[in-house]
């Protein structure tokens, strides 16, 4: 007699047995009855875990055997691996079954962790990238520009400087706000009027005080070498009457030129 399926499900080795006595070969079962009292319990398919010994389908006649083994092979019972004990019938694999649910939870737990990971580093790329020291800062928002009235040119910075001449401050306690064209002057121009002991205030910068205001404006072109006229408007601090006076300008190879007080 030899043994040739074994299992620690019961129910595995009489199913075995069942398909061994329909082809007409007659088989044994062995620990039939100590699995059947202890299966539910502490029922464990670790080897180091078996106190007895499992339920096992032995062949009674030693002429069934090749036939008996050759019939579990084909409907693959039988694991070459691991001689006359294993099986690999999908209806009979519990425990790969088992496994193969362990192992798609770990790589569904890996994947979460991975995709953590990168949005973790994202945020800490982002939050660094805000802190960035070398990143340019903000440019403040530049204000809008009022529209010129119709027939008046914008004031060239030269133009600008020429009719300045004498209205800038000569002493280190005064100071004059200026305006051109309705705005703040240039950079550009206010780099280009001559140097001066006191104070030349952008006009949306100049304080709440009896500051000077000067306001250039009103350049109406003639011709196509920049002759006209512009006005300069003089008020002694915010809110005073302004004092408006119209200029001839022309413009040659030396510059421009204020040449007659209208």
């Amino acid at each position: 007699m030899r043994q040739v399926f074994s299992s620690p499900r019961l129910e595995n080795v009489e199913r075995v047995a069942t398909l061994l006595r329909d082809e007409g070969i007659e088989v044994k079962v062995t620990q039939r009855r100590a699995y059947k009292g202890g299966l539910r319990g502490n029922f464990s398919y670790r080897d180091d875990a078996r106190t007895e010994p499992m339920p096992a389908v032995w062949v009674v006649r030693s002429e069934d055997q090749p036939r008996a083994r050759a019939m579990l092979r084909e409907l693959g019972l039988l694991d070459s691996t691991r001689g006359d004990t294993g099986y690999r019938l999908p209806v009979f694999r519990t425990e790969e079954r088992m496994a193969a649910d362990v192992a798609g939870r770990k790589r569904a737990f890996r994947l979460k962790l991975g995709l953590l990971g990168v949005i973790a580093i994202v945020m800490v790329l982002a939050f660094l990238t805000h802190l960035d020291p070398t990143a340019p800062p903000a440019q403040p928002p530049v204000a809008a520009v009022a529209p010129l009235p119709a027939g008046d040119s914008p004031v060239p910075d030269e133009l600008a400087v020429a009719v300045l001449a004498g209205e800038l401050p000569t002493r280190e306690d005064q100071a004059v706000c200026l305006s051109v064209d309705g705005h703040d002057p240039a950079p550009s121009l206010l780099a280009a009027l001559p140097e001066t002991p006191g104070q030349v205030i952008a006009l949306s910068q100049c304080p709440a005080s009896d500051v000077p205001r000067l306001s250039i404006s009103s350049y109406h072109v003639r011709n196509a070498a920049g002759a006209g006229e512009v006005s300069l408007a003089r008020s002694r601090a915010a809110g005073a009457t302004p004092v408006v006076e119209t200029y001839e300008v022309s413009h040659d190879a030396r510059g421009w030129r204020v040449i007659v007080l209208l």
